[in-house]
């Protein structure tokens, strides 16, 4: 089982300091519940701008099982997440990055647990109901 990867995120960009991890979805404490298995890629690296923003560049790519919700067979799903994650210091700053068009804000504290982020990431990406396309389910 993953343990929680606690980084201070503030250094974690400024240093631009970057974290890797590959593992059965099993390893990952809530993917556990949704995927019956598979392996993903994950990759978080830190970033600052000259104007002192913060970000985080989160990868993940890998193939998993999920559970048709039609058949309810088995159904290969893959996933493939590539996005920059701006860090927010307080709600007025949060409120600023999302109202830019195509960002995604969040607000951090002290810590952060990457590998917390990287599961609400998968899970964000998932289908609202997995299914097989119509007539690929299996007889």
């Amino acid at each position: 089982m993953l343990q929680p990867v606690e980084i201070d995120p503030r250094r974690f960009c400024r240093e631009s300091r970057s974290w890797e991890a590959r593992s059965d979805v099993s390893a990952f404490p809530r993917l556990a519940h949704e995927f019956t298995q598979g392996e993903l890629s994950c990759r978080v690296a830190g970033r600052s701008d000259a104007r002192g923003g913060l970000s985080l560049q989160l990868t993940v790519r890998g193939e998993v099982e999920l559970t048709c919700q039609r058949c309810l067979n088995g159904m290969r799903h893959e996933v493939d997440i590539d996005r920059v994650v701006h860090l927010a210091r307080n709600e007025s700053e949060l409120e600023r990055l999302d109202a830019l068009p195509g960002s995604d804000a969040i607000l951090v504290g002290e810590t952060l647990d990457l590998v917390g982020l990287l599961e609400d990431e998968v899970l964000l990406s998932l289908p609202l109901a997995a299914m097989h396309a119509e007539g690929e389910c299996p007889v």
